[in-house]
């Protein structure tokens, strides 16, 4: 596993990887949501490598805790509308933030405990501009599932991989409108997915 941690810290491999199995197509299944012109959150965004492909203009903000992530992609893709962190996000990265349209989480809710999932959405919804949502995917156990797909839930990295109703009522603490589909057709090896769609937020910042 320390091996397998390693080579994904090699950006090439770990780009390459995404594309071998197909996690790039469930990346720009989401990313279809952006419209041009917005301004756009990437949480745990890491290399980025997608970027090239979202809507064009926008004013994207990048956040990941990996400092080669972030160097890479501020290589390639840095500018004057697109900014990249290395660091979490959090309260004061909320702050220095302008109005968000979307907020993206991809492959993130599913390594975090009820506990930050509910942290991390009431900051999402935060820094939404009115009309804005947060869009979602995730790992997820689902009734249809195959063999193949189940253990490839069971032996995901994140370790709290959820049923698409466990996903939906933490994303229900903090939005008033939650609409959810589970993909299983995206990837190359047969996997599940729970895709969110966020609005309506229901904390005292929505007042």
């Amino acid at each position: 596993m320390e091996g397998l941690k390693g080579l994904l810290r090699h950006v090439p491999a770990y780009v390459l990887l995404q594309r071998v199995v197909g996690a790039d197509r469930l990346r720009y299944r989401c990313i279809e949501e952006i419209r041009p012109g917005e301004t756009v959150l990437d949480v745990g965004c890491g290399p980025a490598y997608y970027f090239p492909s979202l809507p064009q203009p926008l004013n994207y903000h990048g956040f990941d805790t990996d400092a080669t992530y972030i160097d890479w992609a501020k290589e390639r893709f840095g500018g004057e509308n697109a900014s990249f962190h290395c660091g979490n996000f959090d309260e004061a990265a909320a702050r220095s933030l302008p109005p968000i349209d979307v907020v993206l989480l991809l492959g993130l809710l599913h390594h975090l405990s009820d506990e930050q999932c509910s942290q991390l959405l009431n900051l999402a919804a935060s820094v939404l501009s009115p009309g804005g949502r947060v869009i979602s995917v995730d790992t997820c156990f689902e009734p249809t599932q195959g063999r193949i797909s189940r253990w490839m839930s069971e032996n995901d990295r994140g370790e709290y991989v959820r049923e698409p109703a466990a996903f939906e009522k933490l994303a229900l603490r903090s939005f008033g409108q939650v609409e959810g589909k589970v993909i299983n057709d995206a990837t190359h090896v047969p996997s599940s997915y729970w895709m969110m769609r966020m609005a309506a937020p229901n904390g005292s910042w929505a007042e």
